[in-house]
């Protein structure tokens, strides 16, 4: 084989891995998705607090690891009302807390009703556009409600999204990895539709005992099984080893 034919042999062979490999971007098709923005503020590298605002209304719900506060600003009013919680009950989920953590959950809920249907029906587009708001939010979420229980073990290590997974761009090529590994694999699509119902019906169930319950009692433990079910999903969504105890509850 001559030098020139080598050179053909290494470029044919080129484009054909490259052709392989290539990713092709999936087109955004936007809508409007009812997530709520949590924004995560930090105190040099410390946690301060997982800030929660719902459209532009010029309110939002702070939660910390101790205090909490609402906060209103408009041009008719300015509000900053801090919620202080004692250090031996911060633990608890406060009725302040557990308002804001059951409207969050609600439209969580609404997002994995629509997160569902668009894999039952393949709408790709649309997948992709919500995988950039959706990953950014569970991030937040983690913060969210491990402040409210005053514990970065309320939810398993897991679920807190590393960076490296996601990206807060409307172009990103995570996401298109993403959703088109689940376009190549049916049985995904499949366990991640199921594990999103089972999330909703869980989180209804934590928001019924812990969080809507008037007559809860803050020293049971009512998020086992929200926990549980949450960190298989997020395990699925982002492609992660499965944990295969829960695999057997569920599958």
């Amino acid at each position: 084989m001559n030098k020139k034919t080598i050179i053909a042999a290494m470029i044919i062979a080129g484009s054909a891995a490259s052709s392989l490999t290539a990713l092709d971007p999936i087109k955004r098709k936007p809508f409007h998705v009812p997530l709520p923005l949590i924004t995560l503020l930090f105190d040099g590298t410390t946690f301060d607090e997982a800030f929660v605002t719902f459209g532009n209304t010029g309110e939002g719900w702070a939660i910390g690891p101790v205090d909490d506060r609402y906060v209103k600003d408009t041009p008719r009013e300015r509000i900053d009302h801090f919620y202080r919680e004692h250090a031996t009950s911060a633990h608890y989920i406060s009725p302040f807390e557990a308002q804001v953590l059951e409207r969050v959950s609600k439209k969580f809920e609404e997002t994995l009703t629509i997160y569902e249907r668009d894999l039952k029906g393949g709408n790709w587009e649309r997948l992709v556009y919500l995988d950039e708001q959706l990953t950014v939010f569970m991030r937040g979420f983690f913060y969210l409600y491990c402040a409210s229980y005053n514990s970065f073990s309320a939810l398993p290590k897991v679920t807190r999204v590393a960076d490296t997974l996601y990206e807060e761009t409307p172009n990103s090529i995570k996401s298109d990895r993403r959703v088109i590994t689940w376009r190549e694999n049916p049985e995904q699509v499949v366990k991640l539709r199921i594990a999103a119902k089972e999330l909703q019906f869980q989180m209804k169930q934590w928001r019924s005992k812990a969080l809507a319950n008037t007559e809860y009692d803050p020293r049971q433990d009512n998020t086992k099984q929200f926990r549980e079910t949450y960190e298989l999903f997020v395990r699925l969504y982002f492609n992660l080893p499965p944990a295969s105890v829960l695999r057997k509850k569920i599958f």
